[in-house]
């Protein structure tokens, strides 16, 4: 949907050199793309896969963000999708970033439309510039693809008989075409990867987790896929059949009655079995 939208610019660049995020006010394009950074066409949408990560060395990224003062938008208030043009934006800030792995962090630097910068700030003022940085100084989560969603804090107004009409929401369908590759080297087949299109897991997020995770995974045939969870002992603790379509799936999990602790968790299609860890806290 962002894809569409002129109300956010960014642009990713990665280095293994950590240096402070800063923000880019040079920047001016709607998305912009480093070298290691590419998209993979799926059936339904445009996936964009960040600059891949190596199990066990450093990762550092950055998007660049210019936020406007104003734009047009199509967006769900809970009645439908609408047409808001002009669209006053006051701030958007990064809330926080779903199924992004344990082992790495963020942190943001905000650029108002004085030029002053501060630093540790995630809220990025209309007119003004924002740099977010994903680092892990050692990547140690298990090989895969994550998909990541960045749920973005947005402060704006629309005119209504030449009224203002305030609006603060948290939405996370702006930013959700972004996934973020764990490989233990640079040779394996990315594409084969990040499809979807084979039974495969793509990520389970927040693991840790405390009331619910999600659960996320591609298969390559419309039908049941069996989710079991089990104890560190090996006892079932909980089963389930999942009906599921071609390509991504994903499915959501109260684990609020569970007892701290590390557990396993299968899926099986019948012909081959994934097993997984989860941690509840």
């Amino acid at each position: 949907m962002i894809k569409n939208i002129l109300f956010l610019a960014c642009t990713f660049t990665c280095a293994f050199i950590y240096a402070q995020c800063v923000p880019d006010t040079d920047f001016t394009g709607l998305l912009g793309l480093s070298e290691d950074a590419y998209e993979v066409e799926t059936e339904t949408d445009t996936t964009t896969v960040l600059p891949h990560a190596v199990l066990g060395e450093p990762y550092e990224t950055y998007f660049y963000m210019r936020i406007p003062t104003d734009t047009a938008i199509t967006y769900d208030l809970g009645q439908g999708p609408q047409d808001f043009d002009p669209v006053f934006i006051t701030s958007i800030g990064v809330n926080s970033i779903l199924g992004l792995p344990s082992d790495f962090t963020y942190e943001c630097a905000a650029q108002d439309i004085n030029g002053d910068i501060t630093n540790n700030n995630c809220v990025f003022e209309g007119g003004g510039y924002g740099c977010l940085k994903l680092t892990s100084s050692e990547v140690s989560s298990d090989i895969g693809t994550y998909p990541l969603t960045v749920a973005l804090d947005i402060v704006a107004s629309y005119e209504v008989f030449g009224l203002p009409i305030p609006v603060e929401v948290t939405d996370d369908t702006f930013l959700n075409y972004l996934v973020l590759l764990i490989e233990e080297n640079n040779n394996n087949s990315t594409a084969e990867i990040v499809d979807a299109r084979v039974f495969r897991h793509l990520g389970l997020y927040p693991n840790p987790a405390e009331n619910q995770f999600t659960l996320k995974f591609g298969n390559n045939q419309v039908g049941s896929v069996d989710f079991r969870m089990y104890d560190l002992l090996g006892n079932s603790i909980y089963s389930n059949e999942i009906t599921t379509d071609i390509g991504y799936n994903e499915m959501s999990f109260d684990c609020s009655h569970l007892v701290p602790g590390i557990y396993n968790y299968t899926l099986s299609n019948g012909h081959q079995i994934i097993t997984k860890q989860v941690i509840i806290k």
